[in-house]
Parts: structure tokens; sequence; C-alpha cells
């Protein structure tokens, strides 16, 4: 099946969608956060992009400056709160404000639940939820300051059908999709908007190195309607949505991007 050459957000939005707000993405320099960093700076947004390496960081950002916009680039460990705090006052120093939050920073890996290790829990569960948590709460708290913004957070599909071999990786996710609801349903009053995308199978570096091609070729013949995985890029539009004044009146909802994967499979 072949994909647009054009990114699909730029055929549906205007390119001032986002003009004057400013977004901050992490996990922003690979995968699903650097396409949505790029996309935000493609329709007006500012962009801060935050992870735990400069590596990937530096060229998406210079790559958001291009686009005419301010770019942002820090590093932060999700898993520490101090870490979160010191991460917003430095986008708040270099950038001035924050009005869109994006939980991107993920982890995962393939393991028999019987065999998953205190520490292996830890470290993926840490990442998802806590780091989630952890800068929900710290940026939550300047978007109330602030009178509102939005929050969308990066779930997955195996948050709410089980995740054999990454109990970890869904246990956390279905975690998050949890937390966006009840913040959204809390902070509702204070203007501040919280939503989950939930991507399926994406192809990008990360998940292709978790499960390899032999096991994206399965997924693909038993459990994807659309008969392809994901890419980044499809996950821009409804994320470009949830962040943009169209959806003022959405809030706590979960978006399931995924090919079809959430459905029944199909005996023919």
């Amino acid at each position: 099946m072949s994909l647009p050459e054009t990114p699909p957000s730029m055929e549906l939005f205007a390119p001032d969608l986002l003009a004057g707000e400013t977004a901050l993405v992490t996990g922003g320099g690979t995968g699903i956060g650097k396409e949505l960093a790029l996309a935000y700076a493609d329709h007006g947004a500012n962009v801060a992009i935050a992870s735990r390496s400069m590596d990937h960081l530096e060229p998406v950002a210079e790559a958001i400056e291009d686009r005419g916009v301010e770019a942002c680039a820090t590093t932060v460990d999700v898993r520490d709160r101090d870490d979160v705090e010191a991460m917003l006052e430095t986008v708040l120093a270099e950038v001035g404000d924050v009005s869109i939050l994006v939980n991107n920073a993920g982890a995962n890996f393939l393991c028999p639940a019987e065999e998953l290790s205190a520490n292996g829990w830890r470290s993926v569960v840490g990442t998802i939820l806590d780091g989630t948590a952890n800068c929900t709460f710290t940026v939550g708290e300047h978007l109330i300051d602030r009178g509102g913004g939005a929050i969308v957070s990066m779930g997955a599909t195996n948050s709410v059908r089980g995740a054999p071999y990454h109990a970890h990786s869904g246990a956390g996710k279905a975690g998050v999709h949890n937390l966006m609801q009840t913040v959204a349903a809390e902070w509702a009053r204070h203007g501040v908007r919280a939503n989950t995308v939930a991507p399926g199978v994406i192809r990008t570096e990360g998940v292709m190195d978790v499960m390899g091609e032999t096991v994206a070729e399965q997924v693909i013949d038993e459990d994807l309607a659309a008969d392809r995985l994901g890419t980044p890029a499809d996950c821009v539009p409804v994320t470009l949505f949830l962040s943009s004044p169209a959806a003022a009146y959405v809030t706590g909802a979960y978006y399931a991007v995924d090919g079809g994967q959430l459905l029944a499979p199909t005996p023919m």
C-alpha cells in the first residue's frame, strides 16, 4: 500500500493552526516523538524536545528552527521528578511558555511474564507510567497557573486487550489512560484538557528492534485490518487535532491509531 508523500497534516490543517503555542514533547528525538515535534513546528508552534540523551535531539532542534519557529532541546530522565522540574525550568527560560504537553517517552522489551524481573518491570513502568505522571503533574501545574492548555499522552492498544510478552508495557500504558481520564475530570475547570492517543504497531527503529521483521510480518497477516504497520506520520493528525482549538470540547478521550488491530480478526 502506497503512502502519501505529503504529510497528511499539511493537507488537513492550516499552517498556522498552532501559531503562538509552545509544545513540549518528551522522547522528541526519535520515532513518533520526532515526527510530532516537526509537525508542531510545521503548524506554527514553538517546540521543546526532551529525552535522556542529546544525541538525537540536536538535529531535530535544528530542523524545528529551520521551519521558522523557536526550538529548545534539553535532557531529562522522566522517572525522576526533580529532573522533570529542572526540564520545565529550562524550557520556560528558553521559550517562555508551555501550552501543550506531549507525553511520548517510552520503553519496552519482550519477556514472558513469569520471567520478568523486578528491575525489568520497574525500568519500563517507571518510564511509561511514572514518567508520564511526573511530567503531567509538573507541567500540569504550569498549565493551570497559565489558565489552560492541552496534554496528549501516548498510550498503546496493548493497554486494553492484554499484552502477552510485554506485561510491563501494557500495564504502564493502561495506567496512562486512566491518569489522563482522571486529570481530565479534575482539571477541566482550569481549562486543561487531557487525552490519550493509542498507537498500534508503528514502524519505528525502537519497535523493530524489539519485534523484528519476522514478527512484524506475522502481526500484519494476523492482526491488522489495514494490512501494514503504522508509521509515525499516522499518529500526527489526531495528536495535532487534540492539541488545537478544534478539540476545545474534547477531554478524557481515547483515540486508537492502530490500523484496526483492536477489531476482531476477519475469518476470510
